[in-house]
This record gives structure tokens, C-alpha cells and sequence, in this order.
């Protein structure tokens, strides 16, 4: 869409709190540069429904003097963040996409187990988003690993307000829904007035650890030596320049005969990266020869 047309989706420019072209275009380029996400021309409306509360809450007159504002702090402003947690999108299950949990589980630790002389399976969960992936990470490597084995699972997201939700390992009893039967045992039910929620019990959460990173940013990845990398259903956001430069991170950081899982609708067709495919949205890192 040119911005012509989103100038006509706008609506009359007497209220203030609509968002002009110009203004999407400040937001659409800033997104991308802090965060490396990729907003469509469509997402105008998306964009102004997410910041409006919030710019009318800061005591601004317009989304002009908002964008304004930002221009004039550094992006390690707390304003940047703020920005960046509104518009980064957080949907996500337990056992979202399945299948990638029983191949966990059939393949990848019986093969780790038989082959490794490591005692601590290492799992980096790239974009954690408000923990539900992590945390089932957690509850499968503690239902098929032997005792004298141990996992660590290390969970980063670019955005503090979910990764303080989280941390918290509470979650919405209705959740439950989307857990298989066999680890529902995996939460603390809340009782009386806090009936409607559960938490993650002590055991799993305690080998998950949460911190924010930038997939995106000039930082190094975090220094782990990761066995598995998780990194689904965020590349749909990037452009393939940018998404070239995450793999290359995420290589870096995995062991050599690792793996890396993205989404079931992703690919790394078409992308230049070191990534080896062993099936659909499963890849490896070459053994040392």
C-alpha cells in the first residue's frame, strides 16, 4: 500500500489521535530499526490501536509529538522500550506445534543421551514471549531425561513487560486446555479467590531462566554452547536480510551437531546461513570434522 492510501484509511486529521501517514512511517522505520521487525503498509490501524492509550497517557497532544519525543531521547531510552513492548506481538500455547516437542522427546534427547558426555542438556529459547514455549520445553526434558542428567533452558525476548509475566510462571487455569494430560501435574492449582490461575511448580521453573535480548541487536548471543535452539514463528516478522543475520547468531551460539527448530510455516529456503535442513523447520549445525 502506498502512503497515499494509508493517508486515505486515516481518519479526519481533526482528531488528533489519528494516525497520519507520516507518523506510520516514523513508527513503521523505528520498529524495524530497534526491534528488526517488518510492518506491512496494512498494519496502520494495528499500529495506532496499540500506541494510542498509551501516547494519551504519557500527556502528549498527537502521535506527532510522541514521535517527536522518541526522536529526541537514545534508543536505550525507557520510552524505546515501552515502544517496542507495545508493538511486538506475543501469541503463543503450550505445546504450540506439537510435534516438534515429540520429536524432542523420541529423537533428540535419545540420540543426545546415547552420544553426548555432557550431564546438562542445553536449550536456548530465542523468542520466549510470555513463557508458555519454555516452560513446556522444561516439563518434557523433566519427564525423559534419568536423574543423573540435568537440562538448563535459557529464554530471551525483546520485550520486559511479558518477560516479567513470564518469570511469574502464572498463567490463566483455562490454560490447562492446551496441556496434554499426562503433565497437567506440572502446576500448582490456586484455590479460593485465586482459583482461576495456576503456576508452574518450583522444579520446572527452576531450570528456566529468563532475560531480555535483541535477535536483532549489535550484541553477541547469550554464551551458552546450546544443544537445541528454539527460535519459532518470530522470522515471519523479519525480512530475509535480517533474518540471515539471526541465523547466523543462533549458529554461533549452538553447539556443532545441534539443532535448531523454527515455526511450522517458516523456512530458510532462499536464505544463505550454515544451517543444515534435516526436515521441515528442523535444522542442524555440522559436526566438527
Amino acid at each position: 500500500m502506498s502512503s497515499s492510501s494509508a493517508a486515505a484509511r486515516v481518519l479526519p486529521s481533526t482528531d488528533a489521535f489519528q494516525l497520519s501517514s507520516e507518523d506510520f512511517s516514523f513508527f513503521q522505520s523505528a520498529i524495524n530499526e530497534v526491534a528488526g521487525i517488518h510492518l506491512a503498509d496494512s498494519k496502520i490501524e494495528l499500529v495506532q490501536s496499540r500506541l494510542r492509550s498509551h501516547v494519551i497517557s504519557l500527556g502528549y497532544e498527537s502521535f506527532k509529538d510522541y514521535r517527536n519525543h522518541l526522536k529526541s531521547v537514545p534508543s536505550g531510552h525507557a520510552d524505546w522500550q515501552d515502544f517496542i513492548n507495545l508493538l511486538t506481538t506475543n501469541k503463543t500455547d503450550f505445546f504450540r506445534e506439537a510435534a516438534h516437542f515429540q520429536f524432542l522427546k523420541e529423537k533428540v534427547i535419545p540420540k543426545w543421551l546415547a552420544e553426548s558426555s555432557s550431564s546438562t542438556f542445553k536449550v536456548w529459547c530465542a523468542a520466549s514471549s510470555s513463557g508458555e514455549e519454555p516452560y513446556t520445553i522444561s516439563m518434557v526434558l523433566d519427564s525423559c531425561l534419568p536423574k543423573d542428567k540435568s537440562y538448563l533452558v535459557r529464554a530471551t525476548d525483546i520485550d520486559t513487560d511479558i518477560l516479567r509475566k513470564a518469570q511469574s510462571g502464572v498463567y490463566p487455569r483455562s490454560k490447562l486446555a492446551e496441556i496434554p494430560t499426562e503433565y497437567q501435574r506440572s502446576f500448582d492449582l490456586g484455590t479460593a479467590e485465586i482459583k482461576d490461575w495456576m503456576r508452574v511448580k518450583p522444579h520446572l521453573k527452576s531450570k528456566v531462566t529468563f532475560s531480555r535480548y535483541n535477535l536483532t541487536g549489535t550484541n553477541a548471543p547469550p554464551d551458552g554452547d546450546f544443544d537445541l535452539v528454539f527460535c519459532r514463528n518470530v522470522l515471519i516478522y523479519f525480512t530475509p536480510a535480517t533474518i540471515e543475520s539471526v541465523m547466523k547468531k543462533l549458529y554461533q551460539a549452538t553447539k556443532p551437531g545441534g539443532l535448531l527448530l523454527i515455526g511450522h510455516s517458516e523456512s530458510l529456503q532462499n536464505i544463505k546461513t550454515d544451517w543444515k535442513a534435516v526436515k521441515p523447520s528442523v535444522y542442524s549445525k555440522e559436526e566438527k570434522k
